[in-house]
């Protein structure tokens, strides 16, 4: 007898925006447009042909595009492999691992799947439920979509459900107690509609587990399209994500986190000597491009105060040889003590949400560091730059957010705008950058004003239009009205988001700032090249300048996104068809030809195949 097994799910995001407007399909048609089968015909017998989706119809993200594995899903995974030892665990992406193969290989259902899904992917999330649920195989779904919006579950998905009581939710952790009730209450088959969780990371979840089938790591393609690094252990440089401490005391209005409890989004730390070992366990053997580099997840390493000292201190006095890259805010700059150690321990590079260059924007958002600005009475483009000069002189290697669509952003022409402002200011400072939207994600502060002012592009909470338009809270594309000063459009939004990558993302910009870094980051070795460790010292500098070029994708995202492809538009062509204003169409009508697809009517009857479902 086969051993029974769990599924962790891990969905990716797809384009669904071509089912726009949709307020004539249901959930079901989604299924239906994902797998390009009707979904009025899923039984018992047949769910393994409807299991897997689509994959041209991917939407591509930032994080596949990093090849950063999601945390959340590994942790669920580790677990679940704990605490139901008698049980295999199987992740699936519906891309390195497909459904179908897992159920033909184990031949028999899973015992459960368990769903981790942002906003992005609730959708996907959704529709692989619904799914599942017509084998009656029951689903657990998490993540901060549910957690913040629980009721869609009743909604999209559990009101089109045959078996809609073996669909339950988990709003706020899948801490060790919670899992355990679930899946006590499976083996039961009594499972609770609805399950609450607090402790948002614990110790003791790693380890050599053996019940645990992995899945193929991430890797960075760019990085192997480059002759210079194809043919070198370079190629098979991988991004490590760990966590030393979750949560966030804030209540930044622009975040989806913002509404829950704080009980649920309470900072919680773990022990350090758990964390260390944690990171042993992913360098066993050798140390080497695939187990050197790793990804600290907190929103805001500094939010550690103290524990971060102990931290560091733990990873310094250890053996390990490590290089890290941190989100971090821009006042780190402000302890040149505390800089020194973060470099000493690994810190290799910084991401830093700079969010604007107009002070005013970042009073709107309720940027901490206003204050700072203007007691010191500088620009913000001054106070970036010399923070920026302090971090480099560490050998840190930096690339900045920037959010676009904010209200005093500014579009005069294509060449003379608040992007290409954003982009000269990257260049002149040799930083990376990830340009983003200003995107309402259910949970928000912002959300729930955009709501009840009607600011709202894509339809009110609870209708298809909502539903089918969360696959865009991704950050690549706006959901709200936009500002007057960009004449109301996405479109504009858009293209700004797409110069700021392709200006500071192309490969000469790259090599320019990775060359530079490299150089710094010689002269201001870690832990591991002090002294007479040349090699160590090269290396460390060699990771410095491959951050460098790993944030360099975003123009390589930013690709993915914009350009029609396999029949599914991209977001130039598909903002341009919605765009209203005749002056902006006027000014985009050549610019979004570069995006189309050449193939001659291949956008002609999309819609209409995917809504005869009912």
């Amino acid at each position: 007898m086969p051993a029974p097994y769990f599924i962790i799910y891990n969905p990716l995001t797809y384009n669904l925006m071509d089912l726009m407007p949709a307020g004539r399909i249901t959930p079901l048609d989604v299924v239906s447009y994902l797998t390009g089968k009707n979904a009025k015909d899923i039984n018992p017998e047949n769910v393994l042909e409807f299991v897997d989706f689509q994959l041209e119809k991917q939407r591509v993200t930032m994080i596949d595009t990093l090849a950063i594995e999601m945390y959340s899903a590994v942790y669920i995974q580790n677990q679940l492999a704990r605490l139901a030892r008698a049980h295999l665990i199987v992740m699936v992406d519906g891309k390195r691992r497909m459904f179908s193969d897992v159920i033909k290989d184990k031949k028999r259902m899973p015992r459960a799947v368990f769903i981790t899904s942002m906003s992005s992917n609730f959708p996907t999330a959704a529709a692989a439920t619904l799914v599942f649920n017509h084998a009656r195989v029951p689903v657990v779904i998490g993540g901060i979509h549910v957690s913040t919006s629980p009721e869609d579950v009743d909604i999209f998905i559990r009101a089109y459900a045959p078996s809609p009581e073996i669909i339950s939710v988990v709003k706020g952790a899948g801490d060790s107690v919670t899992m355990s009730e679930i899946l006590d209450d499976l083996a039961n088959g009594k499972l609770k509609p609805e399950y609450l969780g607090y402790k948002l990371i614990e110790n003791g979840v790693w380890g050599d587990l053996p019940n645990i089938e992995h899945i193929e790591p991430l890797k960075i393609g760019l990085l192997n399209k480059l002759p210079v690094i194809r043919h070198t252990p370079i190629k098979n440089f991988r991004i490590n994500p760990v966590a030393p401490y979750t949560g966030c005391p804030f209540s930044c209005k622009f975040c989806s986190i913002s509404t829950l409890p704080k009980k649920q989004r309470a900072l919680r730390f773990r022990d350090p000597d758990d964390f260390i070992e944690e990171l042993k366990i992913t360098q066993r053997g050798p140390v080497d491009f695939q187990n050197r580099y790793f990804f600290f997840t907190p929103d805001n390493l500094l939010l550690g105060k103290r524990n971060l000292h102990a931290l560091l201190d733990k990873i310094i006095s250890s053996d390990l040889c490590i290089n890290y890259a941190v989100q971090i805010s821009i006042d780190v700059a402000n302890d040149e003590a505390l800089l020194a150690k973060i470099r000493r321990s690994g810190g290799t590079h910084f991401f830093i949400g700079l969010e604007s260059l107009d002070i005013r924007n970042l009073k709107y958002i309720n940027k901490h560091i206003v204050g700072d600005i203007e007691k010191q009475g500088v620009s913000v483009k001054e106070y970036y730059a010399s923070k920026i000069k302090t971090i480099h002189a560490h050998g840190i290697s930096v690339h900045g957010s920037f959010i676009l669509g904010l209200p005093y952003d500014y579009f005069n022409s294509i060449t003379d705008n608040t992007g290409i402002e954003i982009a000269n200011f990257c260049r002149k400072n040799r930083i990376g950058v990830q340009p983003s939207t200003i995107v309402d994600l259910p949970g928000s502060v912002f959300f729930n004003e955009s709501q009840e002012n009607n600011r709202f592009l894509y339809g009110k909470k609870g209708t298809m239009d909502y539903f089918v338009s969360l696959c865009i809270t991704d950050l690549a594309e706006t959901n709200r009205t936009p500002p007057d000063s960009l004449y109301n459009s996405p479109l504009v939004i858009a293209a700004m988001v797409y110069e700021i990558a392709k200006r500071v993302g192309s490969p000469a910009r790259a090599v320019i700032n990775s060359a530079s870094i490299f150089a710094r980051s010689l002269l201001h070795p870690t832990k591991n090249g002090e002294g007479i460790h040349v090699v160590q010292r090269f290396t460390d500098a060699l990771c410095s300048a491959i951050s460098q070029m790993a944030v360099s994708l975003y123009k390589e995202q930013g690709e993915a996104l914009v350009r029609s492809s396999h029949g599914v538009r991209g977001i130039m062509e598909r903002l341009y068809d919605q765009e209203k204003n005749p002056r902006v169409r006027d000014m985009f009508r050549s610019y979004v030809l570069q995006f189309t697809e050449k193939t001659e009517g291949i956008n002609h009857g999309r819609r209409e195949a995917f809504q005869g479902t009912k």
